[in-house]
């Protein structure tokens, strides 16, 4: 996966996205979306990730969610 060279200065700063992904990395590794609106993580079977929701604190809020490969206008946009 990729790096977020925001997620180092929003921890810092944020010490509740910094406690949401330390949660979440018990389970895989956790990484925050562009600028910490969402913190989420990769599971290998859709089972896995609802097990962890499961688990979810009452503090937290959280989905599951398919991933994609390609976007979905890649076909029909591609030149």
């Amino acid at each position: 996966m990729g790096h977020n060279d925001l997620q180092p200065v929003v921890i810092s700063r944020y010490p509740e996205v910094a406690r949401h992904l330390e949660w979440l990395a018990q389970f895989g590794e956790a990484r925050m979306t562009g600028s910490g609106a969402c913190v989420f993580a990769s599971f290998g079977t859709e089972d896995a990730a609802w097990s962890v929701l499961r688990q979810l604190p009452d503090t937290m809020q959280g989905f599951v969610a398919q991933g994609l490969d390609r976007h979905p206008l890649y076909d029909c946009c591609a030149e």
